[in-house]
């Protein structure tokens, strides 16, 4: 089992542990035990862990076998291309602020932050 050193140089095994708790009821709002077992609200077992994964693996079909030694042509019917309609959409940003600024050395520039997070400065000639 998978041994931990505590802070304070304690070894806990935690395997001897989960097995210790594993009818405990866990923490929090799903109603499982440590194990993984499914809890009915009176704290009594509902569906085991072991019927859960023998109910998951009766839903998965198995997977269809093709061989791929013969495989079939695709006619230049099949190969048409299909129009998509896309929106109209200005994929330009827009800009949500304007902040003029003064430099150290007394020039000024504008930040200016668009809505796609990307900042920009423009720098503003003196008159």
């Amino acid at each position: 089992m998978r041994q931990i050193k505590t802070a304070r140089g304690a070894v806990i095994d935690m395997g001897v542990l989960s097995a210790k708790n594993e009818k405990t009821k866990a923490v929090g709002n799903a109603l499982m035990n440590a194990r993984g077992d499914r809890l009915n609200p009176d704290g009594s077992i509902k569906m085991t862990v072991e019927q859960m994964a023998r109910m998951d693996q009766d839903r998965k079909s198995t997977p269809q076998s093709t061989a791929i030694s013969d495989p079939k042509p695709i006619a230049p019917t099949q190969l048409k291309s299909q129009k998509v309609d896309v929106p109209d959409v200005d994929l330009d940003p827009e800009p949500i602020s304007k902040i003029t600024r003064t430099r150290e050395d007394g020039t000024k520039y504008v930040e200016i932050e668009y809505d796609d997070g990307s900042v920009e400065t423009v720098e503003l000639k003196e008159e």
